[in-house]
């Protein structure tokens, strides 16, 4: 009779424990079903991929907070499909903006650079010749070139341009589909092949090169519209080539000694001068406003930043008087990091808040607030004092 019960205890406990399993593994794929769901409903399905559909899935079941560990310090920071990728000397590294690491990997590559939009990253060796296509949690393909990569660009659809320099300094446009398969190639004669970038609003990229011209510094550049397959216009600039953004068939040019704004017809519209400061960061995240930062980090008390609205408007002029080593516009605020300390200020140009950091940050983000790389981390800073409360406390 003893062992008929614990028979019957085992086999009920057994019993329990299946059904706990089942419940769970149900809870699991109802969940897994809705976000499936989910995704195909803010999706075209003509664009949807198996991958695209285990990256949503991978990037929405991750977890974890800030701080984030990093082993080496971040080169280069590009904002994606509600996340964040960071990428150093060795890794890339994909954070959702509550501070879930997604995806490490290690890219393998020298001297790489980083660009992403949609859910599309591409890894690329400057002035190399191989490059790495990723989404937010999985790496899709590895691409080599004949000639040495210039830059590299991905589009809101999702395809991907490598910009590469060919014979006698010829630019070569390779055009991917979002599958990775070959699109077309255009080939450019006029310059040295310097970057490429991207539209936030449609498939159109810009080619940047550079020339000389009697003594002078020459920008050149390209749009070309991919859908079409076609070169849409050329314009050249006096100057040489610092930034430049894309919005539909406007561009937006940052040169060394001026900024100037370029409309639909290849016409100059808009310039801003420096007036001889010399240019020493500039930030512009997807169509905001636009933020040149002047002056020399070994002469602080002389630095100074200054933002500008879509039409190249002056919005805010501020006297810094402190180090600037990083600097995030995001669509109503401007971050400043400096030694200890990111500032935040209206698109006015007024101080709103002031957050405490380790002297060690080097590099800033912006999710919900500020966020800084120190050492091995990346750290959201979530308490702030009052405006000038800082300089008080030291």
């Amino acid at each position: 009779m003893a062992f008929s019960k614990l028979d019957e205890i085992t086999s009920a406990r057994r019993q329990r424990t299946n059904r706990i399993r089942r419940k769970r593994f149900t809870v699991f794929l109802v969940i897994t079903l809705c976000l499936v769901l989910i995704y195909l409903l803010v999706t075209s399905y003509s664009e949807v991929t198996t991958s695209d559909a285990k990256d949503f899935i991978n990037t929405a079941l991750a977890s974890g907070s800030y701080p984030v560990n990093i082993d080496e310090n971040v080169k280069m920071v590009d904002t994606l499909n509600s996340s964040v990728a960071l990428l150093t000397t060795s890794q890339l590294i994909t954070v959702k903006g509550s501070g879930s690491v997604i995806f490490t990997t290690f890219h393998g590559l020298t001297n790489a650079e980083l660009t992403s939009q949609s859910n599309r990253i591409v890894v690329f060796s400057q002035s190399g010749k191989s490059y790495k296509v990723y989404n937010r949690s999985k790496l899709l393909y590895s691409g080599n070139t004949d000639y040495e990569i210039a830059g590299a660009a991905v589009l809101p659809s999702a395809r991907y341009c490598i910009l590469t320099r060919g014979n006698e300094f010829t630019s070569e446009l390779h055009v991917f589909n979002k599958d990775t398969t070959k699109r077309f190639t255009w080939y450019g004669t006029d310059g040295f092949p310097m970057d490429v970038i991207s539209s936030t609003t449609d498939d159109k990229v810009i080619v940047l090169s550079v020339k000389g011209s009697e003594g002078r510094i020459i920008t050149v550049i390209t749009m070309i519209d991919i859908s079409t397959q076609k070169e849409v216009m050329n314009v050249s600039v006096e100057g040489l080539l610092v930034d430049a953004f894309l919005d539909g068939d406007t561009i937006t040019v940052v040169l060394d000694t001026e900024t100037v704004l370029i409309d639909s017809k290849g016409s100059i519209t808009e310039r801003f001068s420096y007036d001889g400061r010399q240019l020493l960061k500039v930030s512009r995240q997807e169509g905001n406003n636009l933020v040149l930062c002047f002056g020399d980090n070994m002469r602080s008390e002389m630095n100074s930043f200054v933002i500008l609205n879509k039409k190249l408007h002056v919005s805010g002029t501020v006297n810094f008087h402190k180090e600037i080593h990083g600097v995030w516009a995001d669509s109503d605020e401007v971050f400043i990091l400096s030694r200890g300390e990111v500032d935040a200020y209206s698109m006015q140009g007024t101080l709103k808040r002031a957050y405490k950091c380790g002297t060690s940050a080097y590099g800033i983000y912006e999710w919900g607030g500020p966020v800084v790389f120190e050492s091995r981390y990346a750290v959201k800073l979530t308490e702030s004092v009052g405006p000038g409360q800082n300089d008080k406390n030291e």
